[in-house]
């Protein structure tokens, strides 16, 4: 019975410092704190280390008050970083670049009225020219240091390959579709 009210109070623990962790994540996100930082993934991170900094900070003022374990303060912040850090990845930044959210957002403002190629072409004329999507993904890889542009034209960096790599194997254990980090050769003019 001592075990089982001893993990019951560690649930709680963890549980409370994830909502309150997830919900103070939220509403760092919404200020303007490092604003400057345009890349949404990098902010993203940022501004989660830094709330996990101010959880330990305050854990460690109600280590007493709360008659908590040092363990158990990091292990519940640890939880609300990787917590905060995940659901960043699956629903904002893929929301973010999501071609797949871009086309059900033309299919709902003209539910019933396309067919496949009328997506297409919206998908080119919208997504690719007129929301430049290209010139974006240019300046953020080359802000992360995976490409660099040189008199027009872009060169993949040695992180971008070491990226790539990593791509290929961790695709390679989910069985991803390998075209998306492995692009064919280059057709041949006048083949």
């Amino acid at each position: 019975m001592i075990l089982l009210r001893a993990l019951a109070r560690l649930a709680l623990i963890y549980a409370g410092v994830l909502i309150l962790g997830f919900l103070a994540y939220i509403g760092l996100i919404r200020t303007p704190l490092l604003a400057d930082v345009e890349i949404l993934f990098y902010r993203g991170v940022l501004v989660a280390a830094i709330l996990a900094l101010l959880l330990i900070m305050a854990g460690i003022g109600a280590l007493r008050w709360l008659r908590l374990e040092p363990a158990t303060l990091v292990g519940s912040v640890a939880l609300s970083l990787a917590f905060n850090i995940s659901f960043l990845i699956v629903f904002p930044v893929t929301f973010d670049r999501s071609i797949t959210m871009f086309l059900l957002a033309r299919i709902e403002r003209q539910d019933g009225q396309l067919d496949a190629t009328a997506l297409e072409r919206l998908y080119i004329r919208q997504y690719l020219g007129d929301m430049r999507q290209i010139d974006r993904r240019i300046a953020e890889q080359a802000e992360s240091g995976n490409i660099e542009v040189r008199n027009g034209h872009i060169r993949i960096t040695p992180q971008g390959r070491r990226l790539l790599q990593g791509a290929r194997v961790v695709g390679d254990w989910f069985d991803a579709d390998p075209r998306f980090v492995t692009a064919p050769a280059p057709l041949q003019h006048g083949h």
